[in-house]
């Protein structure tokens, strides 16, 4: 179960970097208002991952060694998000983007801590629809880890979902009071983001004996 656990985290960490950031735009925007910042999270999430859940019960009838398949789904996504990380050219791109948005940065308040206006913020739903709208590479992992492992091992990856949602609301709320661990996360978690999701889906091949099913390998 160790091993599950991991690979569930890493499988919300790698698909939830970008997210992150979205969420920390939220929150900072929210102030004092964070509680429907945090529903709205929870909402979207436990959407998406209600979704792979029926994805993947919906492929149950596929033969044994045909869903490990889906591995190549966080594949391709590894493989796209690392060609967008690494390409020629990407590191000036990356360092534009933030001298723009240093150029343009509002002034900061005094007061970090100061309460937002009771009718500032996006509402819950707001945030719920853009968990959803940004969660392609979501069901994309989810699917087939879901499909590769039992009901029981499901459930255990949902709760270890469910936490991860928390933790990742606390750790948004803990980054708003400290920006400048912003730009490293963002820096190394994108750079690591495409290794991790090679990794989840060359072991959900493995797990399902797909080459020697499948191609004979």
């Amino acid at each position: 179960m160790l091993s599950l656990a991991l690979l569930s985290v890493a499988a919300y960490a790698a698909t939830n970097i970008d997210n992150l950031f979205v969420l920390l735009a939220f929150l900072a925007e929210a102030g004092g208002q964070r509680r429907r910042v945090i529903t709205g999270q929870f909402a979207g999430s436990l959407a998406l991952i209600a979704g792979a859940m029926l994805f993947a019960a919906l492929l149950e009838r596929l033969p044994t060694g045909y869903v490990g398949l889906l591995g190549i789904l966080p594949i391709g996504v590894g493989v796209s998000k690392a060609w967008t990380r690494f390409r020629p050219g990407s590191a000036d791109r990356e360092i534009e983007a933030r001298t723009v948005a240093r150029t343009n940065a509002p002034a900061r308040p005094t007061t970090s801590t100061k309460a937002a206006p009771s009718g500032a913020g996006s509402s819950w739903w707001t945030v719920a629809c853009v968990a959803l709208a940004n969660g392609s590479d979501n069901i994309a992992v989810y699917v087939p880890l879901y499909a590769s492992h039992s009901h029981s091992e499901g459930m255990f990856i949902s709760l270890i979902f469910v936490v991860m949602i928390g933790i990742w609301c606390a750790g948004a709320g803990w980054l708003v009071e400290h920006p400048l661990l912003g730009a490293p996360i963002r820096r190394y978690g994108t750079a690591l983001l495409p290794l991790i999701l090679l990794i989840i889906g060359v072991s959900v091949i493995a797990e399902n004996d797909t080459l020697r099913i499948v191609f004979g390998i």
